[in-house]
């Protein structure tokens, strides 16, 4: 029986006697990946055409053709009728090659001055660049759910914690706000990298430039970015924006996970803190009274793909040489599916706080154990003029006692107080009781409810600027 010939790939042109193995073929084919690049890949190439005819390299015929088969090949993806071919390895001679089909010889003029290498490079960072900001409204809608809760809760107390151990007392709507400046610094990141993102690679063709009279500036004013790349053999293997972006998303998904982990403890019935709705939540195939909050399980869990896709990105370009390398083609595939979690996530999450119900009663309760205002206490003390030090250790000697007798600081009587410091007097009272302490702390960044409400508004008059 005749060995099958290999069919050797029409866009490679004449250089090939015989096709690819078969596995050869499978394996380094990349289409089923890159394929939700089609339509920045369509976009680049109809903006390239235009300059193609500037350039007087295609006739206005010629354009006419190229873009009518690009828009054709939109519909037809879109639609779900375009035949993706591994054997033509990848979205853009998937692409090329169906419009070649469509347009005739014009297609063929299309590649003129333009390389597979400068085109993925300019695709990519064109498709980054609008998930980025699909992203970051993601981020201001759940910093919304946030604030709405927060403005709610703002004098609502609660145990502040360290070491998960209670340590001071702070409203509700204080904490949500720290949840607030996570994502906002988030956000933050993600504009950084979208500037340093906007910079076209098209014009570097396959690693030296093009000696073609290609109007670059006006490419990539059609295309959106802001500036372009100044360095043809840096542009083509360039991944720096690939990183940063993977970068600021793990930052994302370690943030969700410390907030899901969060709400995981407030919600177990030893807790009681908050009450999450049943549409976020799962039962047991076996224990009929179970509620989970499976949903911020799965946040908290799935975070690790960031990590683990930051990792794989920086492994794998730590040792490449300029220019292109094929190991280039795996860099989609990570940073994909951290944009796919960021963006189920965040949406998640938004649900789930929008829908959460705090036990407002249980959190205050909570905040007269613990001696809670022990430093409020030694605070009250460096207010008659002892030294801190000195009033640390007097206050740690009052907790010492309030513990072998089994009560909290504030359940002491006064005199029983005074037997630790002279400067203790009746007007201590104000610095025992959480429900008051809290309200001396309006400094800039402080628990007050003041302080707190004041903050928020700052929050929402910041975020309703920000939407893309």
């Amino acid at each position: 029986m005749a060995k099958k010939e290999n069919k050797v790939n029409a866009l490679w042109g004449g250089r090939f006697n015989s096709g690819t193995n078969h596995l050869a073929q499978s394996f380094s084919a990349s289409v089923d990946i890159d394929k939700r690049l089609f339509k920045t890949d369509i976009q680049g190439s109809i903006a390239y055409a235009e300059i193609l005819k500037k350039a007087n390299i295609i006739s206005a015929k010629e354009l006419s053709k190229i873009k009518k088969g690009l828009k054709k090949i939109l519909e037809e993806i879109i639609q779900d009728k375009f035949n993706w071919d591994p054997a033509l390895e990848d979205v853009h001679m998937n692409i090329e090659s169906r419009l070649t089909a469509i347009s005739g010889i014009a297609a063929k003029k299309i590649h003129t001055g333009r390389s597979r290498n400068d085109q993925v490079a300019t695709d990519l960072r064109l498709f980054l660049m609008e998930k980025t900001d699909d992203i970051s409204n993601l981020l201001i809608s759940l910093q919304e759910s946030i604030l709405s809760k927060a403005e709610i809760y703002a004098d609502s107390i609660m145990p502040g914690l360290t070491h998960l151990q209670i340590a001071q007392p702070v409203t509700f709507g204080h904490h949500l706000m720290a949840w607030y400046e996570m994502l906002a610094r988030d956000y933050s990141r993600l504009q950084d990298a979208k500037e340093r993102m906007s910079v076209m690679p098209l014009g570097s063709a396959a690693l030296s430039g093009t000696r073609f009279n290609i109007d670059r500036k006006l490419l990539a004013k059609k295309l959106g970015f802001k500036e372009i790349s100044k360095n043809s053999m840096d542009a083509v293997s360039d991944r720096d924006f690939v990183l940063e972006l993977a970068s600021s998303l793990s930052i994302i998904g370690i943030h969700l996970s410390r907030v899901c982990e969060e709400i995981i403890i407030w919600s177990s019935s030893q807790y009681n803190y908050v009450n999450l709705s049943d549409e976020v939540s799962t039962g047991s195939s076996i224990m009929p009274q179970k509620k989970n909050p499976d949903m911020t399980e799965l946040i908290r869990g799935g975070a690790s793909k960031t990590i683990a896709n930051l990792m794989g990105l920086l492994s794998l370009m730590k040792n490449l040489p300029l220019t292109y390398n094929r190991d280039l083609q795996e860099d989609k595939a990570f940073i994909f599916n951290s944009v796919d979690f960021t963006e189920d996530s965040l949406a998640l999450l938004a649900l789930v706080i929008e829908g959460m119900q705090p036990n407002t009663e249980k959190m205050r309760q909570d905040c007269f154990i613990g001696q809670i205002t022990a430093t409020d206490l030694a605070d009250y003390l460096v207010e008659k003029n002892m030294p801190f030090r000195k009033a640390h250790e007097v206050v740690g000697k009052i907790v010492a006692h309030a513990e072998t007798k089994k009560m909290q600081i504030f359940e002491l009587e006064i005199s029983e107080l005074r037997k630790f410091t002279k400067l203790i007097e009746d007007d201590v009272v104000n610095y025992l009781n959480p429900e008051k302490t809290i309200l001396a702390r309006k400094q800039t960044g402080g628990t007050a409810p003041t302080q707190v409400k004041r903050e928020i508004r700052v929050a929402k008059n910041s975020l309703s600027k920000r939407r893309l």
